[in-house]
């Protein structure tokens, strides 16, 4: 099975902090790093839920610089200070 490691990146930002993953729309916010990666997280299944239900998963990844995304690929969030 192909594997696909996504980097998060979590910030300090207007007195909370902030997680995005880099190359890709995705974010999430909380008071604290923790509560940014979990925000993050559900935003980024929703996200695959939603792109996977119009078939158009691969093709967004792939435009995002990730090409070779097929359908038995594993997505994996990793999370850098």
């Amino acid at each position: 099975m192909e594997q696909l490691v996504l980097t998060a990146r979590v910030a300090r930002e207007d007195g909370g902090y902030a997680a995005r993953v880099e190359r890709l729309p995705l974010e999430g916010s909380g008071e604290s790093a923790r509560q940014a990666q979990d925000e993050l997280i559900q935003v980024m299944r929703a996200w695959i839920e939603t792109l996977d239900g119009q078939d158009s998963l691969e093709q967004v990844l792939a435009q995002a610089g990730f090409p070779g995304v097929g359908e038995d690929t594993e997505l994996q969030l990793e999370f850098v200070q």
